[in-house]
């Protein structure tokens, strides 16, 4: 049977650390007589990194469990182009609950075979299960069990599967149990509406956020505006009273400047009364007088 490329990764990937590189180049050389082309690409095959050696241990000891986790990320795909927040929220807690397990899964199959992972390895698996979640084509990578170096995703964004399989063509990674190699890996034209969609959302969610960031403000504006409607039907009440006291004190001044325009002409009048009276009294003394030096 002529070995591919895909088995002889197969058998590689399958390996400890320890004993790749010399595995590695003895395939290489047994391969050179009968395909050197071949001989050629297995020579230049890169060592798995530890997260990566830990990742394609799950793929072939803990594949229920890692298939799981993948169709949980496809259920988590359709909720997100649904915009379907309560699914995400539920589905995100299962999806938690699932990595640390197949990572604690990882760390003890490593552990078993002499490798237990660091802390950073650990992390790096984790979110490279994190990745599987969030993209199908990064889903089939792993699920292949050739991973070269961890992943990362950034959101829902197309994960970058540069070098991180080794094999490079997606049609002939072993395609994980229960799927269809079709329904692992869409195809360009698949990738292009998936993308326009999520373009799409993005859009409308900033969108809505500026919508509501505008609505926020009038609604300040509102407020303010009712502050200052209170404060003005206050200032008019406040000058209307003010009005009325002016009118009533206005009236009482007209009153006492009457009164006195009256004092003063009653004071005259009694001024004029005591003159003449004082006047017919000096007339008077003087009459008795006159008579009494008659006498």
């Amino acid at each position: 049977m002529v070995a591919s490329l895909t088995d002889v990764a197969r058998e590689l990937y399958g390996l400890r650390p320890q004993d790749f590189t010399a595995a590695r180049n003895a395939r290489a050389q047994e391969l050179k007589s009968s395909d050197a082309a071949l001989a050629k690409q297995v020579a230049v095959m890169k060592k798995p990194s530890p997260a990566a050696w830990v990742v394609n241990l799950l793929a072939r000891e803990n594949i229920d469990d890692l298939t799981a986790l993948l169709d949980l990320g496809e259920q988590m795909r359709t909720a997100q182009e649904h915009l379907e927040r309560d699914a995400l929220r539920r589905l995100g807690g299962e999806r938690r609950v699932a990595i640390a397990a197949l990572a604690a899964a990882g760390t003890d199959l490593a552990a078993g075979l002499g490798h237990p992972p660091t802390a950073s390895v650990v992390d790096e698996v984790e979110q490279t299960l994190q990745a599987a979640t969030t993209d199908s084509a990064a889903a089939a990578a792993i699920a292949s069990g050739l991973l070269v170096k961890p992943l990362r995703a950034v959101g829902y964004e197309p994960v970058d599967l540069d070098g991180a399989v080794a094999v490079s063509d997606p049609e002939s990674w072993p395609a994980p149990r229960g799927r269809s190699r079709g329904a692992a890996v869409p195809d360009p034209v698949q990738l292009a509406d998936v993308r326009r969609r999520k373009e799409a959302r993005r859009e409308a969610e900033r969108l809505e956020r500026d919508a509501d960031v505008a609505e926020a403000e009038v609604d300040a504006l509102d407020r303010r505006a009712h502050r200052l409607t209170l404060r003005r039907t206050s200032l008019e009440a406040e000058m209307a009273e003010l009005r009325e006291q002016l009118d009533t004190a206005s009236a009482a001044l007209a009153s006492v400047v009457a009164d006195e325009s009256a004092l003063a002409d009653a004071r005259a009048q009694a001024h004029t009364a005591v003159e003449d009276s004082r006047t017919r009294a000096r007339d008077a003394r003087g009459v008795a007088d006159s008579l009494e030096e008659g006498d």
